[in-house]
């Protein structure tokens, strides 16, 4: 699969993802967002770009700590965009704009913001370094670059189930993205490569209780996870949905399906020199 092949997978995937991604089971976008924007250390004033903003959860996040400030959120996704519009008109956020950009041909100069941030998104760049250098050429000297992943033990066991039953279907299961950067040495030898003053990663657990196995399918066809799903048949795909909700649902106690969730949130410098 060619770069253009995979944007338009990542494209396709997520805008029939994009309505329910706000889904109550799916929290953990919104819980990981407000720990990024917190750990950017933003002083209130910044004009700050969000890089595969999605529905907006760090944009969103990041514009309720700038006061006199404006963050910028790109996606190639216009379903996630759409989203992410109609949340900031709710919530009353006028220094908010949201643009469909390609990191690969980003439509500013270098050194227009003070500050830059990629939640969940730069996993998916086939080349990382290159991807958080691309964001870092647009923030000022000494500004901060922001990033989250998921750590190893996340979606577990859960997705392990999943990932087990939908090989034996015949279906192959390319690597986990997000599995690129799952520990916090990943992160350090990202930010090394890319010329970026490391900064601390910080392990942040956001696990939480789901209602009940609903929740875990919930996240498997509201994500990443979906583009497995969509090679069945409608037939194929509620038969599988039957069984492995069954088996999933052996792994829940009397307060609920426990979802295993750690995340990990660089912030990092670009240099100054």
């Amino acid at each position: 699969m060619n770069s253009q092949e995979l944007k338009q997978k990542i494209r396709s995937t997520f805008d029939e993802a994009a309505p329910g991604y706000d889904k109550p089971a799916l929290r953990y976008f919104a819980e990981a967002a407000e720990q990024l924007a917190e750990h950017m250390g933003l002083a209130g004033d910044e004009r700050l770009l969000d890089v595969a903003t999605g529905t907006g959860a760090v944009a969103l996040a990041c514009a309720r700590r700038l006061g006199g400030g404006q963050v910028i959120g790109i996606d190639l996704s216009e379903g996630m965009l759409g989203m992410a519009r109609a949340k900031a008109t709710q919530a009353g956020l006028n220094n908010l704009d949201f643009r469909c950009a390609d990191l690969e041909a980003l439509p500013f100069a270098a050194g227009d913001f003070d500050a830059a941030c990629c939640g969940f998104g730069v996993f998916f760049l086939p080349d990382m370094a290159d991807g958080l250098r691309r964001i870092a050429t647009v923030v000022k000297p000494g500004g901060s670059v922001g990033i989250s992943s998921f750590a190893a033990p996340s979606f577990e066991p859960l997705s392990a189930c999943f990932l087990d039953r939908i090989q034996a279907c015949g279906i192959t299961v390319p690597p986990l993205s997000w599995k690129r950067l799952d520990h916090p040495d990943k992160h350090h030898d990202l930010f090394a490569e890319a010329g970026l003053e490391h900064g601390e990663t910080r392990s942040v657990p956001l696990g939480y209780y789901l209602n009940d196995a609903n929740g875990w399918w919930d996240i498997l066809w509201n994500t990443g996870f979906r583009g497995l799903l969509n090679q069945f048949s409608p037939l194929e795909l509620e038969a599988f949905r039957e069984e492995h909700l069954r088996e999933i649902a052996a792994h829940a106690t009397e307060q609920g399906l426990w979802l295993e969730m750690e995340v990990l949130i660089t912030v990092g410098r670009k240099p100054t020199r």
